[in-house]
């Protein structure tokens, strides 16, 4: 629960967010997975493998969006690495 007091909302103020770059990164990987199983389907799996990493390294990351009021917002680089230190 640590993590919920480093991220805040600057519309409302509020602790619940999500950040959208794990279920994007966990969408890529699986359809990487999922078409490296057929032979044709391995440039299109290496593709989305190397799609996947790139989004894990991206800003996309900063991004969260608030669950009160629905607000997109941006946070910078040391905030997130701290909000990331806090829920591993």
């Amino acid at each position: 629960m640590n993590g919920q007091q480093i991220v805040h909302c600057p519309q409302c103020g509020g602790n619940k967010v999500k950040s959208n770059a794990k279920g994007a990164f966990q969408a890529l990987l699986a359809l990487g997975i999922l078409f490296c199983i057929t032979i044709i389907g391995i440039p299109l799996g290496i593709a989305f493998f190397i799609g996947a990493f790139i989004v894990k390294n991206s800003k996309i990351r900063l991004k969260f969006l608030c669950l009160e009021c629905k607000h997109d917002f941006k946070i910078d680089q040391d905030t997130y690495h701290a909000y990331s230190k806090a829920i591993q």
